[in-house]
């Protein structure tokens, strides 16, 4: 089937919330290209990887440019809107990269402020110090760009949270309560890692529906994941495609780890959590970035051309789709 047939229906109008609390800026989203209403956000990733330029794979940026363009053309026309850039500044974001293939593709881009791996400087620095950097970029904007995150990004490495890493969730939860900006996270879900940071998060007063807990595909245990749906996270399935990998000889550890899990199996939690009432409780993504091009070459494309034909196997509705891909991203990044 080609990828154009499996185009999903925009957004209509965004619902007024009126049973939400209110912050400044509600309703709207920073882009690449400048502030958006979410009832625009239509189709949307929510954990991505496009402000980023793999060193040793590209001998020139325009041949990176050319090819990353390529790819988000190809997933505008198959029906996606908006991609959640989850790339941050201690893994080489490039938010000029990432403006330049915004503006030749047409595709709606949001930069993450937070951290991936939680510097030894976390250690020395008081939450608030870290805090402070993560509200600049929201503020003011990245760098001298102008350009404004949209999104806060926190990670822990493993299940158990490090202390550097403990720093760095404490100050990205600083950073939602001051501006409103939601936050997202890279889990080890194997080993329940999601837990851990919700802890942590709710500790510092963030609520669970400002929360989505990314790549929690990555466990074979579907209660951790209705445990945390019920305590109101948004369960990031964004790891689907690596159930799909073919194994060849000299891939690293990780690539073997994550592929014990087959991707119908990953694809699968999303008919379980709807069938026990979560529906409003997922995002769908595939965690894509150049480097990854060889392991999934559908690119922005696996879980449309993949996952989504399955999950009507399965019996998912077009409405219960719409709301993973439409509806929850445009609740979440409204600033409640």
């Amino acid at each position: 089937m080609a990828a154009a047939s499996l185009r999903i229906p925009h957004a209509a109008k965004a619902d007024a919330g009126q049973n939400e609390p209110r912050a400044s800026g509600v309703g709207v989203v920073e882009t690449l290209l400048g502030p958006l209403d979410v009832s625009k956000l239509g189709f949307t990733l929510s954990h991505e990887h496009v402000c980023y330029i793999p060193k040793g794979l590209f001998t020139e940026r325009t041949i990176a440019v050319t090819r990353m363009v390529e790819k988000l053309k190809e997933a505008k026309t198959s029906g996606v809107d908006t991609i959640i850039d989850l790339t941050t500044s201690d893994v080489w974001r490039d938010v000029r990269f990432g403006e330049e293939v915004s503006r030749k593709s047409g595709m709606q881009i949001v930069a993450a402020t937070g951290f991936r791996f939680a510097p030894e400087s976390y250690n020395a620095q008081t939450v608030e110090q870290i805090a402070e950097f993560f509200i600049r970029e929201i503020e003011k904007g990245i760098d001298d760009t102008g350009i404004k995150a949209g999104v806060i990004k926190a990670a822990a490495v493993a299940g158990v949270v490090t202390p550097a890493e403990e720093q760095g969730f404490k100050a990205a939860a600083r950073a939602h309560k001051a501006t409103g900006v939601p936050i997202e996270t890279h889990t080890d879900a194997g080993h329940r890692g999601g837990e851990m940071q919700a802890d942590i998060l709710e500790a510092e007063g963030v609520s669970p529906a400002r929360v989505s807990l990314g790549h929690s595909d990555d466990t074979d245990d579907v209660n951790y994941l209705m445990g945390l749906a019920k305590r109101g996270y948004t369960i990031g399935i964004d790891h689907v495609f690596w159930g799909a990998v073919k194994l060849e000889k000299g891939q690293p550890d990780y690539v073997r780890y994550l592929r014990q899990i087959p991707w119908h199996q990953r694809a699968g939690y999303v008919k379980q959590l709807i069938d026990a009432g979560f529906g409003d409780k997922i995002f769908l993504s595939n965690d894509w970035e150049l480097e990854r091009e060889r392991m999934n070459p559908d690119a922005f494309l696996f879980n449309t051309r993949k996952t989504i034909p399955y999950l009507r196997q399965l019996g998912v509705s077009e409405n219960e789709i719409h709301t993973i891909t439409v509806d929850n991203p445009r609740r979440f990044f409204g600033r409640g």
